[in-house]
């Protein structure tokens, strides 16, 4: 099981380390997202050249093609309900990945991806 790593918790953890994000990294569980990479990139990173670097060397889940995206968002009533182009392509790429869980801060993706069956929910730090 691969774990897609979402903006949210990059951000988190530039602000204080999570062990937990930093054992996936250890075990090679964490995929990421070319638009994560960009998210992170319009931001301030610590080391912002090298971290931009080490997420593309990450493997990435495969990106969706437009139509992919409309597909989902009609099938799965994804409308409506505080969801944007990225957290959709984040859910899209899980589901074309397959074995792919998507770990996120954002409650309102965090809701959809449970409704999917792709929330990963990692134990609580000590």
């Amino acid at each position: 099981m691969n774990v897609l790593v979402d903006t949210s918790v990059w951000v988190a953890h530039f602000k204080r380390r999570d062990e937990r994000l930093a054992a996936l990294l250890e075990d090679g569980l964490v995929v990421c997202h070319p638009h994560v990479i960009v998210e992170v990139a319009c931001g301030t990173p610590p080391r912002r050249a090298e971290v931009i670097a080490l997420l593309r060397e990450l493997e990435t889940v495969p990106a969706p093609l437009t139509d992919e995206l409309l597909e989902l968002i009609q099938q799965r009533a994804l409308f409506g309900r505080g969801c944007g182009f990225v957290d959709v392509s984040l859910l899209a790429s899980a589901l074309l990945a397959g074995k792919t869980l998507l770990w996120t801060l954002d409650k309102r993706l965090e809701s959809l991806a449970t409704e999917l069956g792709l929330a990963y929910k990692p134990a609580l730090s000590s």
